[in-house]
Parts: C-alpha cells; sequence; structure tokens
C-alpha cells in the first residue's frame, strides 16, 4: 500500500513537472513567434499537428539523445520545427489580408484542418526540406524559405539530387546543366532564407540561362558535344589560360554568322552553329539568350511560346536587379514574390523532365509534391496581382501587430 502511495506520489511530481516545463516551452514558442501568427492559434495548430503525427513522428525526427548530440547542441527541436511550418503556411495565405480576415481564418474550423494537413505535409518531406535548413540563419528576418513555395522548391531540388546520384541518372541528356540548375536553385533558396534578396537576382539570371539552353539541346542533342567543347573553351579562357585556344580561334574565323563580331559571345554560345536550321530561324544575335529564346518560339507553340515570354521578362528583370542594388529594399515581400516565381518556372518544369525520362514517380514519400507546389504557386500569383504601395504598406504595418 506504501508503494503504491509513493509511486503515485512521484507519478503525480513528475506529471505536475512535466506540465510546468511544457507550459513554459509553450510560452517560449509564443514569444519567438510573436508578431507573426496569433500565440494562442499557433500553441493550438502545433497540438493538432502532433496529436495527428502521434506515434509517426519517430519516422519523421531522430528523437534518439547521446552524449555527442547534447555536447553538440544536434538535438531536434520537434516543437520548434513544427510552429515554423505552421508559421510559414499561415503567413504566407494571409499575404495583404486584412486583420479581420486573419480573425476569421483562425477561427474557421476548415481552414484549421487545412492548415494541419499542410504542416503535416511538409514534416513528411522534411527530410529533402526542413533538415537541410540552417537553425540559426545568419540574419533574423521575413524567412521566407518556410512558406510552401519556396519550402517545395527546396523539396524538389534535394529529390532532384538524390535522382541524379543514381544509376540512372546517367540516361539523361545535359546532366551537367541540369545538376548546375539545381545547385543554383538551392543556393538561390539558401539566399532568400536569410534575406540577402540582392544576391539572388544574379542567381536566378544564371538558371534562367541555363534553362533556356536546356530546352535548346533537348531538342537538339546532337549539339551537347559542341556545347561540351565550347564549355571547355570557357573554362580555359576564363579560369586557365586568359587566352583564346587556335582550335577556337579557328572556329570563330569559321563562324556561321560572320556579321557577329563579338568573341565572348561567340566563346558562349557559338555552339549553336550546329544546329541545322538556327541560322534560318534567327537572324538578329545569334549567339546569345535572345537567339536562342527567339528559335525556342519558333518552334514552340502558342502557349509555350508565352511562357518563353514571360520567363525572358523576368531575366531581362534580373539584368536590372544585377547592375543595381535592392540590399535594402523597402519591399522585402516583393522580391520573395519574383524570386519564387522566376524559381517555380524553371525548377519544377526540371523536376519533370527528369522524372519523365527516368521513370521515376513524381510523387515524394506517397505526397504529390507538384500538385502541392502548384497549389501553393497558384495562391502566390493571386497575391502577386495585388501588389500596390498601399497593399505593401499594410502589409508591413501590420505584419507584427497580431
Amino acid at each position: 500500500m506504501n508503494d503504491f502511495l509513493n509511486n503515485s506520489f512521484f507519478d503525480m511530481i513528475a506529471n505536475e513537472a512535466l506540465n510546468d516545463l511544457k507550459s513554459k516551452s509553450n510560452k517560449a514558442l509564443q514569444h519567438k513567434f510573436s508578431g507573426q501568427i496569433k500565440g494562442n492559434f499557433l500553441i493550438a495548430t502545433k497540438a493538432s499537428v502532433l496529436r495527428q503525427i502521434s506515434t509517426e513522428i519517430a519516422k519523421y525526427y531522430d528523437l534518439t539523445i547521446t552524449d555527442e548530440k547534447i555536447i553538440s547542441n544536434e538535438n531536434e527541436m520537434v516543437d520548434y520545427d513544427v510552429c515554423r511550418h505552421i508559421t510559414g503556411i499561415h503567413r504566407s495565405n494571409l499575404i495583404f489580408e486584412t486583420t479581420d480576415k486573419r480573425k476569421q481564418l483562425e477561427s474557421d474550423i476548415d481552414y484549421k484542418k487545412e492548415l494541419v494537413g499542410k504542416a503535416i505535409n511538409q514534416i513528411i518531406l522534411r527530410r529533402y526540406g526542413s533538415v537541410y535548413f540552417r537553425q540559426r540563419p545568419i540574419m533574423h528576418g521575413e524567412s521566407f524559405l518556410f512558406f510552401p513555395v519556396p519550402y517545395y522548391l527546396f523539396v524538389l531540388c534535394v529529390r532532384m539530387l538524390e535522382i541524379l546520384n543514381t544509376e540512372k541518372a546517367r540516361q539523361l541528356k545535359c546532366s551537367s546543366i541540369i545538376i548546375a540548375i539545381v545547385n543554383k536553385g538551392l543556393a538561390a533558396l539558401s539566399l532568400l532564407e536569410d534575406n540577402f534578396l540582392d544576391n539572388v537576382y544574379p542567381i536566378c539570371r544564371g538558371i534562367i540561362e541555363l534553362y533556356f539552353q536546356f530546352l535548346l539541346l533537348d531538342i537538339n542533342p546532337d549539339a551537347l558535344s559542341s556545347y561540351d567543347k565550347f564549355s571547355r573553351f570557357d573554362l580555359e579562357k576564363t579560369c586557365i589560360s586568359q587566352t583564346y585556344s587556335d582550335e577556337f580561334n579557328d572556329l570563330f574565323s569559321n563562324r556561321t554568322n560572320q556579321s557577329s563580331k563579338n568573341k565572348i559571345d561567340y566563346l558562349h554560345f557559338g555552339w549553336v552553329d550546329c544546329i541545322s536550321n538556327y541560322h534560318e530561324k534567327v537572324k538578329s544575335k545569334p549567339y546569345s539568350i535572345n537567339g536562342i529564346v527567339e528559335y525556342l518560339q519558333s518552334i514552340y507553340d502558342a502557349e509555350d511560346d508565352k511562357f518563353l515570354s514571360n520567363l525572358k521578362v523576368l531575366f531581362n528583370m534580373c539584368h536590372g536587379y544585377t547592375h543595381g542594388s535592392i540590399g535594402h529594399s523597402r519591399y522585402p515581400i516583393l522580391h520573395y514574390f519574383e524570386i519564387s516565381i522566376m524559381l517555380y518556372q524553371t525548377l519544377c518544369h526540371t523536376y519533370l523532365i527528369i522524372c519523365g525520362t527516368l521513370q521515376q514517380d513524381t510523387k515524394i514519400n506517397e505526397i504529390d509534391i507538384v500538385d502541392e507546389l502548384n497549389q501553393a504557386y497558384a495562391l502566390l500569383e493571386q497575391q502577386y496581382t495585388k501588389r500596390t504601395t498601399e497593399n505593401f504598406n499594410y502589409y508591413y504595418q501590420n505584419q507584427f501587430l497580431i
């Protein structure tokens, strides 16, 4: 009897201590995310997420405790990570929305269920996503990467690298270009998370340029050997001897379009000469991205032509940003929109091409990642159409008043 009473007493003390720790943890999380999401709403949503994941949580978080983890501070911060997912999704849904709308959504049962479901999907994909995110970023700012579009793009990039590291990947044409696109995509997303927005545009410009070349080579695979040859010329000129090789000089002297005099342009795009009908379709600036886009537009249908035109506009916009400065941008959310749009339009299609060519399931952990991404992107596009000075000012004046 005494043993029973003693055990009950110690259980009661243990439960009180556990509840006290949980209460303090929740208060700390509310403080950490204050100004971004309503505290009580965050904690209630977190509880729903953890309750639904239940025992499955060990699939997604390493809960083992070791001496090495303790001294290196590498233990998984489950509650904090779950709160970042919830906050990112919720905040991205509320861009340009009023305080009344926020309150309405936070009291809407269906919205809460949807938010919990989206958060769980992100957690299921965390091996490809949040596991790679720095827990303590260099700069604390918008934390855009936990917004659904960039989060799912990060997932796609990590999954693509996983696929590209298999034997099947040898079947891929343009594998070097694809790897470069994916690596630059990860770099752009990491910079977006750290709010180094002015450094993202040159990388996005490079991604779009590589993407255009990839589209051209995908339909003209015979040009790949010439592309690789000119890549070697570029490496030698830029990184090794700083001079043009005799072989390159001979090719330049016999270039198809003699009116183009710029050697640097030819160094980067001279490989297009081996595409039989290229110069029949491209008369102006053939050795340039504009020339490649003109060629692609001549063979694509109207819908694809519109897509190429939009991407070209984004490419030119990146060029303008590259030679300007947005380091002290008044509206970082604008650049979140633009960067997300550029990365979505290049990385998502690249993922579909890789999966289609190598017969890989586009789903990840049974989640239709492309559908999730398309849904999130549709909302982002809708929000982007509402960009006005008034809406930007409203967003930044009200986001820290929650």
